[in-house]
């Protein structure tokens, strides 16, 4: 995945969940710091994105 894509993901998140608290979690968290070219293969083909909002309430079993 391409840093843009890794961005598509993050702002399609952002507007669906209404929350723009989002940490990137995983092989393409390195993606905000390294632009993909500078990076080995393996980390850019992935397909994948691990993500999870920062202000969860569902979070460690807490409800308000």
């Amino acid at each position: 995945m391409t840093r843009e894509e890794l961005a598509h993901i993050l702002r399609a998140a952002a507007k669906i969940a209404d929350d723009p608290g989002i940490l990137v979690i995983g092989s393409q968290s390195i993606l905000g710091s390294y632009p993909e070219e500078l990076l080995p293969e393996p980390v850019w083909l992935s397909m994948e994105a691990d993500i999870a909002f920062l202000d969860d309430p569902d979070a460690y079993g807490c409800r308000s």
